[in-house]
């Protein structure tokens, strides 16, 4: 019998657990209406337990599992600047930042099922961990993709272009 390598599932769960936060927080967020709030209920309730099991795997990850909860310092960001080398520090900021707001908008939503003066928190909170995850993916797409798109567009305003077939040509 194959022994099970904890590794080599480590990122293929890392984004499971991602879709279903992702997932979950947008279901939340379309469904905060009176006629679906039983679905923003389920799904807000979903988020909860997706921040809980990271916490508790990234507490409990080795050192080098991707599992391990981010720890950015602002010496490491500063001397990141100095060489810029090694992945950037401001994914584990971003990281911190959503875990926090996002972790907060679903437990302030869960308290205001209880104690009803925190739905305006609870709805604020939600609506700075939305501006907080566009930030996310604009930096992703930037850091992944900024050469690619840079390229491009500068291909696009110099008047190259792509032939019927996907070539490139020059006009």
């Amino acid at each position: 019998m194959a022994k099970l390598n904890i590794a080599k599932l480590s990122l293929p769960l890392l984004r499971l657990w991602h879709a279903v936060l992702a997932g979950g927080f947008l279901v939340a967020y379309l469904t905060a209406d009176e006629d679906t709030y039983a679905m923003h209920l389920f799904a807000g309730y979903i988020v909860l337990a997706a921040i809980a099991i990271r916490l508790l795997a990234g507490i409990f990850a080795p050192q080098g599992n991707l599992w391990r909860l981010p720890r950015p310092s602002i010496g490491g960001t500063l001397a990141w600047f100095g060489r810029r080398r090694g992945r950037n520090p401001f994914f584990a900021w971003f990281a911190v930042a959503l875990l926090g707001f996002v972790g907060l908008a679903a437990a302030t939503g869960a308290i205001a099922d209880f104690v009803t003066w925190m739905e305006d928190l609870h709805e604020g909170v939600a609506e700075t961990a939305l501006w907080v995850i566009f930030g996310h993916i604009a930096f992703v797409v930037v850091i992944y993709n900024g050469r690619r798109i840079a390229a491009w567009i500068s291909q696009r305003l110099s008047g190259g272009g792509l032939s019927r077939n996907g070539r490139e040509v020059v006009r």
